[in-house]
């Protein structure tokens, strides 16, 4: 691979040049821009990792999703409180963290760092839906593709969405780039 001779950007057509960003920004291709190896080795896996992960937090959204929303009464249940008496469910959480409970204590930590994955997930989902041209075509790819209850096939996905396989692809590649490096690229609060 290092062998390979480098073309000039500038050569190539505006379609080879998105393409090669592309690649360059999931970290399956070398940044030219870089020139220290080593520097660009790190880049290059930085965003293949940053693009994976995105892919299982699209992939596994129903679940987490699903657990936050059942969390609460299971913990209740646990404690032997009710939902309804929010006050002494707080209570009993409090005292059991001030008994060393690091089980309930790690699990409440988890918790919450999913939650606030899952918010800063969501405005990005804003964000993408804002993109000039295509941010709202990305933005119903993510959703009907990941987002919403029921797991359509290929098929179904792209007579909702009226596109293409081949633009749907492109575009849902796209918009995990744009979700990438937002959710992990982008510093948080």
């Amino acid at each position: 691979m290092q062998n390979q001779k480098k073309t000039p950007k500038s050569n190539l057509s505006p379609k080879s040049a998105a393409i090669l960003d592309m690649l360059k920004n999931r970290g399956l291709v070398d940044d030219d821009k870089i020139d220290d190896e080593v520097i660009r080795q790190a880049e290059k896996e930085k965003n293949r990792r940053m693009y994976h992960n995105t892919e299982l937090l699209l992939k596994h959204y129903r679940n987490i999703k699903w657990i936050l929303e059942c969390f609460p009464a299971n913990l209740a249940k646990e404690l032997g409180k009710s939902m309804h008496d929010l006050d002494a469910l707080i209570s009993a959480v409090s005292e059991e963290i001030e008994l060393d409970n690091r089980k309930l204590e790690n699990r409440l930590k988890s918790i919450a760092k999913s939650r606030i994955l899952l918010e800063k997930f969501h405005e990005t989902m804003d964000i993408l839906k804002q993109k000039p041209e295509t941010g709202e075509k990305m933005y119903y790819i993510i959703f009907n593709t990941y987002m919403i209850p029921e797991k359509l096939t290929h098929n179904q996905l792209i007579y909702r969405l009226v596109l293409s396989t081949r633009h749907y692809y492109r575009l849902r590649g796209e918009a995990i780039n744009i979700l990438s490096l937002r959710l992990w690229a982008a510093p948080s609060n």
